[in-house]
């Protein structure tokens, strides 16, 4: 019996990842051209000669420690200031991404050309997963959406020598895996994403309030083992959101080592201080812009209320929407804001499906513009090195 020719609609669909990888192209092209011009003009560096070639250029700042870790692993013994203090070191970095990129260097790859390759790689698979995941969330906004995300002002990050690629796509995939209840995916993907780039605790909050919405909304039409199995989840996912300073605590002995090893990043702005949640924001708004930090916190914060809660959020499903604002808390609770913001504001890519929603197409068409235009903007202030260069990306 011969099989009735496919539809057009049906032709599309099942060809469904021409579009991401298509616009994942054309963003790499963007990326590189820009990334390729600084390069030429890049002055030597502590990690490059003068003009680099751009795997060079693509491996600077902390892609120096990554490379440390795949090729030297952890320090036993923390290196310490004459305050006492625990210095800058490897522990900040976590082994998925470096011990990936290591097992692309036994082909012969150099460093540079393994972790390129792989943010690279992850990239172009971020973006196919991206897609199904906003095509979940919010149909008929995925490829304004994931146009936005992947032409980001920090976009040229995807392909750079970090584990923001990597990071965002197993991220994608949690969060797929979460909307579409394959809850076997997660008890997998969650310790993987969480020793890449710290994101489990974020993860266990949405879960949480995952929780508390459905509790609230449908009590009598949420199953008691569905029930059991997102408790579980989120106990899964806030302990591997600890596993990381579990596992520092372990080796180097010290209860204090891991959050030692982060503050010691911030304290060239500060200097020495505790970690009290919440703090961080006003202490370093208050670096920043002296008596006029309220003003900043109330219209930071307002804007991420406006961006959540407006109207334009509610064609975007609870999961996408409950990530976004457990992230932001998350950031809330322990980021100090400096110029590496940009890049770490990168996870709450679903945030993009919200921001699809700008009406008329010329708004969206100016909306992308400008996030194009501030590509170089972000490699001149953040990537690009000029000494003496406290911008880090």
């Amino acid at each position: 019996m011969a099989l009735a020719p496919l539809t057009d609609r049906a032709r599309v669909a099942e060809r469904w990842w021409l579009w991401p990888l298509a616009l994942w192209a054309v963003s790499r092209l963007v990326s590189t051209a820009f990334l390729g011009a600084f390069a030429g003009v890049q002055e030597r560096s502590h990690w490059t000669p003068a003009q680099p070639d751009l795997l060079d250029y693509s491996t600077m700042w902390d892609a120096h420690w990554y490379y440390i870790v795949a090729v030297s692993g952890y320090p036993v013994e923390l290196p310490r200031g004459d305050d006492g203090h625990v210095g800058e070191n490897a522990w900040a970095f976590m082994p998925v991404y470096p011990m990936l990129a290591r097992l692309l260097m036994l082909s012969g790859l150099p460093w540079e050309g393994a972790a390129v390759l792989l943010s690279v790689g992850a990239s172009a698979a971020f973006s196919l997963v991206a897609y199904r995941l906003f095509q979940d969330l919010a149909p008929g906004r995925e490829r304004f959406a994931l146009a936005l995300v992947l032409l980001s002002p920090v976009a040229p990050v995807l392909q750079l020598g970090y584990a923001e690629s990597l990071f965002l796509l197993l991220l994608a995939g949690t969060l797929l895996a979460w909307r579409r209840r394959a809850w076997e995916w997660l008890w997998v993907l969650i310790p993987i994403m969480s020793l890449t780039r710290p994101g489990g605790l974020a993860l266990a909050l949405a879960l949480g309030l995952w929780f508390l919405v459905r509790w609230w909304r449908e009590r009598d039409g949420f199953p008691g083992g569905e029930r059991w199995m997102l408790v579980g989840l989120g106990a899964w996912s806030a302990l591997w959101g600890f596993g990381w300073l579990i596992a520092c605590t372990i080796v180097t002995g010290s209860r204090g080592s891991y959050l030692e090893t982060e503050l010691s990043w911030r304290s060239a702005y500060i200097g020495r201080q505790e970690l009290v949640p919440f703090t961080p924001w006003p202490i370093g708004l208050e670096w920043w812009f002296g008596g006029w930090w309220p003003v900043w916190l109330v219209g930071i914060v307002g804007a991420a209320v406006a961006l959540l809660a407006g109207p334009w959020a509610r064609g975007v499903a609870l999961e996408g929407r409950l990530w976004t604002i457990a992230y932001f808390a998350y950031l809330a609770a322990v980021w100090f804001p400096q110029s590496s913001t940009w890049r770490l504001l990168m996870p709450a890519f679903p945030a993009a499906l919200i921001l699809a929603a700008v009406r008329p197409a010329w708004a969206r068409g100016i909306l992308l513009a400008v996030s194009i235009a501030l590509q170089p903007v972000w490699i001149w202030f953040c990537w690009h090195h000029n000494a003496p260069d406290w911008t880090v990306p």
